[in-house]
């Protein structure tokens, strides 16, 4: 929208109610973003030669794995997977049910990390953690923080192999494996489809 008929619009509104003209100036204000938004992104799809590193979204029933996972009573579980339908409710109990099978918290630990992210979402719904100008870049740096996380899960699992309590340090380490583990470089046209 140009100054000139921005200006026109203002004239012709001089006799319009403050409330009225506000509540119109907000949704132009609202239209004009929401089109300069749809321009960057398309602006960034056409130049689209660079590479997105992306992690992928946590899986939609995340909070009720998470709460079976936790839960100390059959009630506890019930109250947990209400919402879901009977075959999701079934399912989700089964594969809780293995993963507090594994004898150690941390190998338990990692096995429910790794279940909590959602590789088949689509990448638009992915999360996008750094922007390279190549796939070698990319796979550089995602390797780079791949070697870095592996590490410091090493060390995890040596400091206290037979722990039963993780720290939020030692969980959030384990954590950014499992995410890495799980992340791709994808092109940004792929991102950002046209």
């Amino acid at each position: 929208m140009g100054v000139a008929a921005f200006l026109l619009i203002l004239r012709q509104q001089e006799d319009i109610p403050i409330k009225r003209r506000t509540r119109r100036y907000g949704h132009i204000t609202l239209a004009t973003a929401a089109a300069v938004a749809a321009f960057a992104v398309q602006a960034l799809a056409q130049a689209g030669g660079g590479w997105l590193l992306l992690v992928p979204p946590p899986i939609p029933e995340k909070r009720a794995l998470i709460k079976v996972y936790a839960a100390n009573s059959e009630a506890e579980v019930r109250a947990a997977v209400d919402s879901l339908p009977d075959d999701e409710q079934i399912m989700l109990v089964a594969k809780v049910h293995k993963i507090l099978t594994i004898p150690t918290a941390i190998a338990r630990t990692e096995a429910l990390l790794d279940v909590l992210y959602d590789t088949s979402a689509p990448l638009p719904t992915w999360r996008q953690i750094g922007s390279f100008d190549s796939a070698a870049s990319c796979e550089r740096q995602r390797q780079l923080a791949l070697q870095s996380f592996e590490r410091e899960a090493a060390r995890v699992r040596s400091s206290s192999p037979d722990s039963e309590e993780l720290s939020v340090e030692d969980w959030r380490v384990l954590q950014g494996l499992s995410v890495c583990r799980k992340s791709r470089c994808v092109r940004e046209s792929a991102f950002f489809p046209q």
